[in-house]
């Protein structure tokens, strides 16, 4: 596991008068033990926005004790991440917005990137971003976790579809990409994994029933066949162990495939369970 980024870059006080601000904003829920060190990795930015969805471990206290903090609340279990998201997109109307979740830290080059962006005149109105996973302790260099994702982007010119799990955000313009990482520490332990899986396979249950897009493969419910959801969750292990050499990363990188063929056959079935109590 790397150590964490440091914070010696200039905060927004020391940055040049023609510096665009930049804003931060996150959903948190039970993360208190995050909230130290990421607050501690964005400091340097112009405001730092974040949405509570119902955090019961002290989460919420311990952001009120940071005055740099702009706290929202939204009500429990109302909408997916990227619907919590928006609450906070919906403030910020000037400069550019950084969206990073409580599991993820800036590296020290993606932030001197990131401010000099902000004193220049770039044309772009988003920026791919690659980031680095780490799962169940170890960086997964292989299996489809050698990812970008599109996180920062000019105030009102992004956003996420509503209602659609996992989604990237949307930009209007042109989209670059940046070379400094983001190292996102997903998944310490397999209860954390399974924890997660259980909340958004529940969250994305009733649109997928409803014959939306969604989930994890983005797509419509499979037909109701054994042999369908058999095949898929094949296909996900397949891709990810196999087709993605997620075999190089170990152990940590076959029990992660499985869990991922797992998250495929839990979400189609609670899907059909919806249906089952809609008496579809």
């Amino acid at each position: 596991m790397p150590s964490q980024p440091t914070s010696t870059a200039a905060t927004a006080t020391e940055r040049s008068a023609a510096s665009e601000p930049l804003s931060v904003v996150a959903a948190v829920l039970n993360d208190r033990e995050n909230i130290g060190p990421w607050l501690e990795n964005v400091c340097w930015a112009d405001r730092i926005v974040v949405i509570d969805h119902g955090s019961e471990d002290g989460s919420r206290q311990l952001l009120e004790q940071h005055s740099s903090v702009e706290l929202i609340d939204a009500p429990h279990g109302e909408g997916l991440i990227e619907d919590i998201r928006r609450r906070g997109l919906s403030l910020i109307e000037e400069g550019w917005v950084l969206v990073l979740d409580f599991d993820e830290r800036v590296t020290d080059e993606l932030r001197d990137e990131i401010e000099s962006l902000l004193n220049s005149d770039r044309s772009e109105s988003g920026f791919q971003i690659p980031f680095r996973h780490y799962l169940l302790g170890r960086w997964l260099q292989h299996g489809g976790w050698d990812d970008h994702h599109l996180r920062l982007f000019r105030a009102g010119q992004g956003d996420y579809v509503a209602g659609l799990i996992h989604s990237e955000a949307i930009v209007s313009g042109d989209v670059g990409v940046l070379s400094g990482q983001v190292l996102h520490f997903a998944h310490p332990t397999i209860h954390d994994f399974l924890s997660r899986m259980n909340r958004y396979t529940t969250q994305s249950a009733p649109a997928l029933a409803r014959g939306e897009v969604g989930g994890l493969r983005k797509r419509a419910m499979l037909p109701l066949s054994r042999i369908s959801w058999l095949r898929a969750s094949c296909s996900m292990f397949w891709v990810r162990y196999i087709k993605d050499r997620g075999y190089r990363d170990g152990m940590q990188g076959f029990v992660v495939a499985v869990l991922l063929a797992a998250y495929i056959f839990i979400e189609q079935a609670k899907a059909w369970e919806v249906r089952l109590e809609q008496g579809a």
